[in-house]
C-alpha cells in the first residue's frame, strides 16, 4: 500500500469515517424522497417511475459516493468484490429492463436485430472511441488529480481466477448497465419530455457518478464513454450493439490493457502495481557467492534527489 492509504486498513475504521458515511446516506435517502414527491407534484410520471428514477438518478449514486470513504481504507479481496459486483449489476439490469418495458418513449431501446457487419462496425467502432476517450483523459488526471486512484488499480485482476471472474463481470456490466441508463434511464427521460440526444446525455450523469470510485476526472470520462455508448441506441433503436461494445470495453481495459493504462503515470512511467506475488520486501538473503560485501552508505548525505521507492502518482 503507498504511504497515502489510511492507516486503519486492518482495523475496523474509525468513527468519524463512520459518521460521515451514515450522513452520506441519509442524506441520499433524503434526497430520493423529495426527488419522489418533487416528480408527483409536478410531473404526471407514474409512481413506480418516481421511484424508479430516484432510484436510478439519484439514491444509487449518492450511495456510490457515500461509501467511498471505507473503501479507501479496506483492503479489497478481488473476486469477491467482483462475485457482489456481478449480482448489483445484474439486479440494477432486470429491474430496469422491466421498468423499461412500460414505457412508450418516442425513440426506442429494444432488442431489435443489428446485421452482423452492422453490429460489427458498432462494436469496433465504439470500443475504439471509447478507448481513445481513455488515453485523452490520461494526462488530465494526472495533471488535476494526481494520477489514477489507488482504488482503481487494486481492482485490476492479477491471477487466472481474477482475470475469469472479471470476464464475467465485464458481461454483467455490458448486460445490465446497459438495461439500467441506456434503456430505462434514456426512455423515462423521454417521457418526460426531453428529446433522445438530451436524454442520452442526460442519462450520462448518473451513469458517470456511480463509478466514483474511480475519481473525479474517472467520474467524467465514464459520463463521455456512457454518451459514446449510447449513440447506437439513438440511431438505430437497439441495445444490442451497446451491450457488445461494453462488454468488449471492459475486457480490453481490465485484461489487456489494464496493467498499461491504469499503472502509468502522465509521462509515461510504469507504476509498481501491487500484485501480493513475488519475494516479501522484508526477506533476508545472505550474501551471494563470489560477490564483495557492498560498502557502507553513508546515510547522513542523500544519493540523489529521487524517492525511492517511487510514490504513486
Amino acid at each position: 500500500m503507498s504511504e497515502e492509504s489510511p492507516e486503519w486498513v486492518q482495523d475496523a475504521p474509525p468513527l468519524h469515517v463512520m459518521r460521515e458515511v451514515r450522513w452520506r446516506f441519509r442524506m441520499g435517502g433524503v434526497l430520493s424522497v423529495a426527488t419522489v414527491l418533487a416528480l408527483l407534484v409536478t410531473t404526471s410520471l407514474p409512481f413506480l417511475d418516481a421511484l424508479g428514477v430516484a432510484a436510478f438518478f439519484v439514491l444509487l449514486p449518492t450511495l456510490a459516493i457515500a461509501q467511498l470513504p471505507l473503501m479507501k481504507g479496506m483492503r479489497l479481496e478481488r473476486v469477491p468484490v467482483y462475485l457482489g459486483s456481478i449480482i448489483s449489476i445484474l439486479t440494477l439490469g432486470v429491474v430496469g429492463g422491466l421498468l423499461a418495458l412500460r414505457l412508450d418513449a418516442p425513440a426506442p431501446a429494444g432488442f431489435s436485430w443489428v446485421p452482423l457487419p452492422e453490429l460489427l462496425g458498432w462494436a469496433v467502432g465504439l470500443t475504439g472511441a471509447a478507448l481513445l476517450v481513455i488515453l485523452l483523459f490520461r494526462p488530465v488526471e494526472s495533471r488535476l488529480g494526481g494520477g489514477r486512484p489507488e482504488l482503481l488499480q487494486e481492482l485490476l485482476p492479477r491471477t487466472g481466477p481474477e482475470r475469469r471472474v472479471f470476464a464475467g463481470l465485464s458481461l454483467s456490466a455490458g448486460v445490465g448497465e446497459e438495461l439500467a441508463y441506456r434503456a430505462y434511464a434514456y426512455l423515462v427521460l423521454q417521457t418526460l419530455g426531453l428529446d433522445p440526444w438530451s436524454a442520452a446525455a442526460v442519462a450520462c450523469v448518473p451513469f458517470g457518478l456511480l463509478h466514483a470510485y474511480q475519481g473525479p476526472v474517472g467520474v467524467v470520462r465514464t459520463g463521455v464513454m456512457g454518451f459514446i455508448l449510447a449513440v447506437p441506441v439513438v440511431v438505430t433503436g437497439s441495445l444490442i450493439p451497446s451491450m457488445v461494445a461494453h462488454t468488449l470495453i471492459d475486457l480490453v481495459v481490465g485484461l489487456v490493457l489494464g496493467r498499461r493504462l491504469l499503472s502509468v503515470t502522465g509521462d509515461g512511467a510504469p507504476l509498481p502495481v501491487n500484485t501480493g506475488e513475488g519475494l516479501p520486501l522484508d526477506r533476508e538473503e545472505g550474501p551471494r557467492p563470489d560477490t564483495e560485501e557492498s560498502p557502507p552508505v553513508d546515510t547522513d548525505q542523500p544519493a540523489s534527489g529521487m524517492d525511492f521507492p517511487p510514490k504513486k502518482s
